[in-house]
């Protein structure tokens, strides 16, 4: 050995040797990645599968067809119900976020007053809960029965969003929030202009959390609307998994009568059209999610 190389420390000598665990843990991990992965694939593959009799495809499909997706692009509940969650993720993610981080930013100040007493209202819902006869009378009483608020109104504040805001907002050096006062701004000012911007990871992470509730909800679409007006993907999809609605999808019954489409295709169709905007959203926001959540739970 050269003299170069006796003089590194031992673990720098060896750091490229492999040793069992590493082995176990690369397995292990790919394993892992095969079992997350594999579902969703198993769903791409048989939403492009053709066979007429029902035969699953594992890994490519048997045969090409994209007459699943034409289907359920045709029908025209499904662009209602697509159009709805896009809706209310937008308008609910971003009132959640806001809600949140004003509620936030008021609770991570020690000087506030009954700073308890409102600590302590924001956790009584988190361990008592009324029940859904007394959340369906007191949404009744609000007028939100059978109306799109009733997708947003309810989801605006979360206890455990609050408490990662407000851990964040506890790290902003109180300097910078006196030096912008120095200057004439207003607390708002600094709220939007000094502090939130610090606070970027966090509000992605609150975000990404808003985001995932409201594009998969679907038992307020099933409890507190009628009619298909109202209708979301994810209420849809539910429906044609659990009730096997897909048959009411096919515009052409006679189709349907002949068996010259795959039903089953046509329900992992839904599968994916549902599954993929929300999954293209989140490497958007995955490196700040990490460290929002990390530096949150750290400082509270």
């Amino acid at each position: 050995m050269s003299t170069a190389a006796k003089s590194l420390p031992h673990k720098q000598r060896h750091h490229r040797r492999w040793n069992a665990f590493d082995a176990v843990n690369v397995v292990f991990m790919c394993l892992f990645l095969f079992l997350i992965v594999y579902p969703f694939w198993y769903a791409v593959v048989n939403s492009f599968n053709a066979d007429l009799v029902w035969r699953p495809a594992f890994f490519l499909p048997d045969n090409w067809s994209a007459r699943p997706y034409q289907i359920v692009m045709n029908d025209s509940s499904v662009i209602t119900g697509f159009i709805n969650s896009v809706l209310r993720t937008v308008v609910g993610t971003a009132g959640a976020v806001i809600c949140c981080s004003l509620a936030g930013y008021a609770m991570s100040k020690p000087y506030l007053k009954f700073r308890g007493l409102y600590m302590a209202i924001f956790m009584i819902p988190t361990f008592f809960n009324g029940g859904q006869i007394a959340v369906y009378l007191n949404l009744k009483s609000l007028g939100l029965l059978n109306n799109f608020w009733v997708y947003i109104v309810p989801k605006l504040f979360a206890f455990f969003w609050m408490v990662i805001l407000m851990s964040n907002f506890k790290g902003v050096p109180s300097e910078l929030e006196e030096a912008a006062y120095m200057d004439g701004a207003s607390t708002l000012r600094v709220f939007v202009q000094v502090v939130l911007p610090i606070c970027l990871p966090a509000l992605a992470t609150i975000a990404l959390y808003a985001a995932v509730n409201q594009w998969n909800s679907w038992y307020d679409t099933a409890y507190y609307t009628n009619g298909k007006a109202l209708n979301t993907l994810s209420w849809i999809l539910m429906r044609t998994v659990k009730e096997q609605a897909f048959a009411d999808m096919a515009q052409d019954m006679k189709a349907v009568e002949n068996n010259s489409y795959n039903p089953e295709g046509v329900k992992m169709a839904t599968m994916v059209i549902a599954a993929v905007p929300i999954i293209m959203i989140y490497p958007f926001l995955q490196r700040y999610f990490v460290k929002g959540l990390m530096v949150g739970s750290i400082k509270g």
